[in-house]
């Protein structure tokens, strides 16, 4: 198991009212590859892609705590945002896919996006 980063995943909500609430999670001993000015070995559509696994060894994580379109910001942030204007000041990502690895050794999440 490799980490290499904190994490912060502002996870997209309604309240009872339906207006938009966005819930922050901090996780730690995440493994983070690629981002922002990544190598465009992968080709430039590809380049900013980034790809992150979240070990359920070492973090208190949860599948439902994550969602396509939430936002990920490669650093552990006690920000709480009621808008994602606010984290423009930090390098962030829209999350496009995410699996459930919880078979065999290392179990964790995986999460990609753009």
């Amino acid at each position: 198991m490799i980490c290499n980063k904190s994490i912060t995943v502002y996870h997209k909500g309604f309240d009872n009212n339906k207006i938009e609430k966005w819930t922050r999670f901090n996780y730690d001993n995440v493994w983070f590859d690629g981002g922002k000015g990544a190598g465009i070995n992968k080709g430039y559509e590809n380049a900013n892609d980034f790809d992150a696994r979240i070990w359920y060894e070492v973090n208190d994580v949860n599948i439902s705590n994550f969602s396509i379109g939430d936002i990920v910001v490669p650093s552990h942030l006690e920000l709480d945002i009621t808008n994602p204007k606010q984290l423009k000041a930090y390098d962030m990502y829209a999350i496009t896919s995410i699996k459930d690895n919880t078979y065999g050794l290392n179990q964790h999440i995986h999460i990609g996006g753009k």
